[in-house]
């Protein structure tokens, strides 16, 4: 694959034509049962495909789709005219086909890979246009970009195998880190590949690189958007689910990532128990969301609340139970929570049905609390040191630094590039392969940029980033962990020092 030429007047075209990119609504599959759902486009689906290529170049450019980066698509789809445009003009590759793929995360999302062919031509627009934008995620710092570098690992590059070729590029965008390993069941659902055992991550990465030279483009985040990527996702969901988020005395979220069929339980200081049996309480409280009882939807969310004014002083008591499995392996289900009580959220991650266990036997405690509408608002301010202590440390796993550095095990530390902007990913990716094919040194490539009218920020944005690719390759190492998100079989467990 990967023929023909790209066309600017033919993308400029098929642009003012084309009304339904990104919308997917042609791709929507109807169940026996009359219900519906949304999967992957059938060309995108990587199940029992491989991908060959016999251009001189190869290039892979393997997107993060999750809610944190699904934008990038877009602004990918906007560019490519300019990306295919500039790599003729300036000659920064020789005969290059691009592949473009599309990463999810495989223990919670519909689509967590989907990969096009390798083309040199128009048929790149149709690839991108058809990705499904899921904006899921786990909601862990982790998303599958082990199972991307598994599928291409596979790749046929012709003319590298016949040792006509050279090594191709393959560019990660995204802002998470990885598994630390691929789950067999995992690769066997999304793939159709049978692994005698998990495969570590390092040894996917590893096997990627026999075939390409991989880089990382990471958009750069500040902590507190980290914090609102992390902390909203509740908080949407419920909104989403038409539940109450806002001017609330006490709310319990839950939130998981399959069709089981979890529940969240209250039990107040009256003594009533506010839960799917009896959703509402005398004393306010209120079951307002609750979901799953036919395990219809993978982004499931419960919410009870008490309007602010209504809840009443006393012990409270917060916990979550598996009612049924409604996967087909039954399996421990990750779930993570938050209790707000007078405006102070707290948050936590468990895991339920570790053994199999269904109702009042797979109990998990949350939190049991005392609430005093006079008092708490004080007891909140003597207790907000230590809070934001353990906020703080919570946080930590999800830095910027922490996730890099794991990415620092399995790629050239020189290969990790940091952008300001993610509108320059283009200017920046077309960088990297100028400088590493040696077309281009920095400056000349920089003086590409003034001709085609780049602002003095931009040039300057781009040299930061790329002035890593002319120190000498090394490879970190990892002085952090990623947060693993459950179990370790349905998250991998936490990543550790390699």
């Amino acid at each position: 694959m990967g023929g023909g030429f790209y066309s600017q007047d033919v993308a400029q075209t098929a642009r003012s034509e084309r009304r339904d990119a990104f919308s997917y609504s042609a791709y929507t599959v109807r169940e026996s049962d009359g219900t519906t759902r949304r999967q992957v486009h059938p060309a995108l689906n990587p199940f029992a495909k491989r991908r060959e290529v016999n251009n001189e170049t190869p290039i892979v450019v393997a997107l993060d789709v999750t809610r944190s980066r699904g934008d990038d698509t877009k602004l990918m789809y906007d560019k490519l005219p300019m990306l295919m445009g500039q790599i003729a003009l300036q000659g920064y590759v020789k005969n290059p086909g691009i592949c473009f793929a599309a990463i999810g995360d495989a223990n919670s999302d519909s689509a967590p890979l989907q990969v096009g062919q390798f083309e040199g031509d128009n048929r790149l627009d149709e690839v991108v246009s058809r990705m499904w934008i899921e904006e899921g995620g786990g909601g862990t710092g982790q998303e599958s970009y082990e199972l991307a570098a598994y599928f291409f690992s596979r790749t046929n590059c012709v003319q590298l195998a016949k040792g006509t070729g050279k090594k191709g590029y393959f560019f990660f965008l995204g802002d998470e880190g990885f598994y630390p390993k691929l789950d067999k069941e995992q690769v066997k659902r999304i793939i159709g590949d049978d692994l005698a055992e998990d495969l570590p991550a390092a040894e996917a990465f590893r096997r990627l690189q026999e075939k390409f030279n991989v880089f990382l483009l990471f958009p750069k985040k500040t902590l507190d958007q980290r914090k609102t990527d992390i902390d909203a996702e509740i908080r949407q969901r419920v909104k989403a689910a038409g539940g109450m988020v806002d001017g609330v005395d006490i709310r319990a979220s839950l939130l998981w990532n399959n069709r089981n069929d979890l529940d969240l339980h209250v039990r107040t200081p009256a003594g009533e128990h506010i839960y799917y049996g009896a959703k509402r309480a005398g004393c306010g409280g209120w079951l307002d969301v609750d979901m799953n009882v036919r395990g219809e939807t993978t982004k499931p969310v419960e919410n009870i609340r008490w309007a602010r004014g209504e809840a009443r002083k006393g012990q409270y008591q917060v916990w979550v139970e598996n009612y049924g499995f409604k996967e087909s392996v039954q399996e421990p289900t990750a779930f993570r929570a938050e209790v707000e009580i007078a405006g102070e959220v707290r948050l936590f991650e468990g895991v339920v049905s570790k053994k199999g266990e269904t109702g009042q036997a797979s109990r998990v405690g949350i939190l049991d609390f005392y609430y005093d509408p006079e008092a708490h608002k004080e007891r909140a301010r003597e207790n907000a040191e230590s809070a934001e202590k353990a906020q703080k440390e919570q946080y930590a796993r999800y830095s910027d630094d922490v996730i890099l550095a794991q990415w620092a095990t399995v790629i050239p530390q020189s290969h990790i590039l940091r952008i300001d902007d993610p509108k320059s990913l283009i200017d920046v990716l077309l960088g990297a392969l100028a400088l590493s094919e040696g077309v281009r040194d920095l400056d000349g490539y920089l003086g590409d940029l003034a001709q085609r009218e780049a602002s003095a920020p931009r040039i300057a944005q781009v040299k930061e980033t790329l002035k890593v690719l002319t120190a000498p390759p090394s490879t970190g190492v990892a002085i952090g962990e990623v947060p693993s998100g459950g179990s370790d079989r349905e998250r991998g467990g936490r990543s550790r020092r390699l």
